[in-house]
C-alpha cells in the first residue's frame, strides 16, 4: 500500500470491531503468514484447502501488526469482521477512492489474461500502468492488485474472472472501472453460471458498472447492448492473416502486425487490444511495437522445442472454446499431430456433452488423441488412468519431429506431464 493508514481507520473501512486504540500505521496487506512482514495487516481468509485462522499466530510471529478475523483468536490487535474476504474487498474499495487513475476492466470466457497483458503493454509505451499480475483476477487477487496502486499510475488494467453469479458486480464495486472489455462469451464455468445466458449476464455486469460516458467494447458471442459508447470487434475485421509455429502476421484497417503469440485465437486477442487502444487514441506505432514484443506466457500456448519435437504447453486452463482454438493451431502445422487432452472442469450438467463434442472435433484433426482424467474418457481417444502409463506410451510413440499439444483444466496439473516428457527426451 502506497498510502499508509492507521489501524483505527482500517477498522472503519472494513466495518470491523476492535479492542485496541489503532494508532499504528499499516504498511502492507498479507494473506500468507509465511510472507508476512513487520507492519503488515494479515487477512485470515478461508480457502478450499486451508483456513487463514489457523495461521494468525504465525503471522504475528512474522511481525503482523494486526489480523482481520471472523472468529476471535485471543490474540492482540484482532479486527473482527463477519466475512474476511468481503472485508479485504472493502479495504481495497475504500483505498481505490483516493486515486483518479483510469481503470480498464477486462473479462470474457477466454483470452482475458492475454488481452489484459497486451493492453497494458501497449499503454506502457506512453503511460504509467498498473496491471493485474499472475492470475490475480478474483475476489482475492483484484483487491490485492488495487492495494498496489502508488498514486503515479495513469491507467490500471484489471482482469476480472468469475465462476458464480454476482462476482463481476462485486469486483466492479471494488475497482470502479471507467472502461470495459469483454473478450468473448462461450461455455465456461457452467457449473456456477448454469447457461450461456447466465454467463452473458454475469459478464455484462462489467458494462453495467461503467459510468454513462464509460467506453465499452465487446467481442464475439456477446450479443447486443443498449448502452452508449458501445463498440464491437470480431474476426471478420481481420483483413489478412498468416499463422505459423513461430508466430502470426495479420492486418487490420490497412495496418500490419506481427505477434509471437501462437494461433488464430491470439490474433483475435491482439485485435481486441488494438481495437480498444485505438478507441483510446493510442497510435499504431505503439500498438505494433508492443504486440511484436509480447511473448507467450508459461502454460499459455507456450512453444517448447527439444530437438525437432515441438511441444505446445497450454496447460494453464481449458474450456471448450480454448480447446478447439488450440486444436485448430496444431491442425494447421505441417507436422504429425498428437493431442494430449485432459478434463475441462466446471461445466456442470453439460460436461459429458461438451467433452464428447470436443472429442469429435479433435478426432478429425489429429493423428493421435491421448486422454487422461475422469471426464476426458468421453473424448474417445486412447485413454489412460495414470500419468506414468501415459508418459511411457507417449515417449515410445514419438519419432521426435511431431507437434504435441498438452491441454487440460488447471486442477489436472498437466504441466507435470510437460516437465516429465522433456526430461525423458533429454
Amino acid at each position: 500500500m502506497f498510502r499508509e493508514f492507521m489501524l483505527g481507520e482500517i477498522v472503519e473501512m472494513v466495518n470491523g470491531e476492535a479492542r485496541f486504540s489503532g494508532a499504528e500505521l499499516v504498511r502492507r496487506v498479507s494473506i500468507n503468514s509465511r510472507e508476512t512482514k513487520p507492519g503488515d495487516l494479515f487477512f485470515a481468509l478461508k480457502g478450499q484447502h486451508a483456513d487463514g485462522h489457523d495461521y494468525v499466530e504465525d503471522a504475528f510471529r512474522h511481525g503482523a501488526l494486526a489480523a482481520v478475523v471472523e472468529r476471535e483468536q485471543s490474540l492482540v490487535n484482532e479486527i473482527l469482521v463477519s466475512d474476511a474476504l468481503f472485508a479485504l474487498g472493502e479495504l481495497a474499495r475504500n483505498y481505490r477512492k483516493h486515486f483518479t487513475v483510469k481503470t480498464i476492466g477486462i473479462t470474457g470466457t477466454t483470452g482475458k489474461t492475454t488481452v489484459k497483458n497486451l493492453v497494458a503493454a501497449i499503454l506502457r509505451k506512453q503511460y504509467r500502468v498498473l496491471c493485474t499480475g499472475k492470475n490475480y483476477n478474483s475476489l482475492i487477487g483484484l483487491p490485492l492488485t488495487i492495494l498496489g496502486l502508488s498514486g503515479y499510475e495513469d491507467y490500471s488494467v484489471l482482469e476480472m474472472g468469475t465462476n458464480a453469479p454476482g462476482e463481476i458486480r462485486r469486483l466492479c464495486d471494488v475497482a470502479r472501472p471507467d472502461i470495459g472489455l469483454i473478450t468473448n462469451i462461450g461455455p465456461g464455468h457452467l457449473a456456477g453460471l448454469k447457461s450461456i445466458e447466465g454467463i452473458r449476464r454475469e459478464k455484462f455486469a462489467l458494462l453495467d458498472a461503467l459510468p454513462r460516458d464509460g467506453l465499452a467494447l465487446v467481442g464475439e458471442g456477446a450479443g447486443e447492448s443498449t448502452r452508449d459508447n458501445f463498440g464491437r470487434f470480431s474476426r471478420d475485421m481481420i483483413e489478412t492473416v498468416e499463422i505459423t509455429e513461430h508466430g502470426s502476421s495479420f492486418s487490420y484497417h490497412g495496418s500490419s502486425f506481427f505477434t509471437q503469440l501462437l494461433g488464430m485465437a491470439n490474433v483475435y486477442n491482439c485485435l481486441a487490444a488494438v481495437c480498444l487502444t485505438s478507441l483510446m487514441g493510442i497510435d499504431y506505432q505503439a500498438q505494433r511495437a508492443a504486440i511484436a514484443e509480447s511473448r507467450p506466457e508459461p502454460g499459455r500456448m507456450e512453444p517448447i522445442s527439444i530437438g525437432g519435437l515441438l511441444i505446445i504447453n497450454d496447460t494453464y486452463n481449458a474450456n471448450p472454446a480454448s480447446m478447439k482454438a488450440a486444436i485448430d493451431f496444431v491442425t494447421a502445422l505441417n507436422r504429425r499431430k498428437i493431442l494430449v487432452l485432459g478434463d475441462m472442469l466446471e461445466l456442470g450438467s453439460r460436461s459429458r456433452e461438451l467433452h464428447r463434442d470436443v472429442g469429435h472435433y479433435a478426432q478429425h484433426r489429429t493423428d493421435m488423441l491421448i486422454t487422461l482424467g475422469r471426464e476426458s474418457e468421453f473424448y474417445r481417444g486412447k485413454h489412460f488412468v495414470h500419468k506414468d502409463e501415459l508418459l511411457c506410451y507417449l515417449n515410445e510413440t514419438l519419432a521426435g519431429d511431431e507437434v504435441v499439444l498438452f491441454k487440460a483444466s488447471r486442477a489436472l496439473r498437466f504441466e507435470e506431464l510437460v516437465s516429465r516428457i522433456l526430461m525423458m527426451r533429454r
